[in-house]
């Protein structure tokens, strides 16, 4: 098979997976803590060439940012997020 026609089959199947998908009354399982790790640049140093002057950071950490996940049991897609609600609310005196 050539490249082009590798691609061409990736495309059909990615959209009748997208369309199963779509089709499907979703039945959402157990939500799971998958947290995503990101590195992130720490520390800036200033370099000049000429009269060119930029920062460029002195080096990257890995960064933890909070995320879930929920996997559908009929199809399997797989949805994330970050986003959070208050669940408990506590009076303020």
């Amino acid at each position: 098979m050539t490249e082009e026609q590798l691609r061409i089959e990736y495309e059909r199947k990615l959209s009748a997976l997208r369309a199963e998908q779509n089709r499907c009354c979703h039945e959402w399982g157990e939500v799971k803590y998958e947290p995503e790790i990101k590195k992130e640049p720490y520390g800036y140093r200033m370099v000049t060439q000429g009269s060119d002057v930029w920062g460029e950071p002195e080096g990257y950490r890995d960064v933890e940012h909070k995320r879930w996940s929920r996997t559908c049991k009929k199809c399997g897609k797989v949805e994330y997020t970050t986003h959070r609600v208050p669940v408990k609310y506590e009076p303020v005196f």
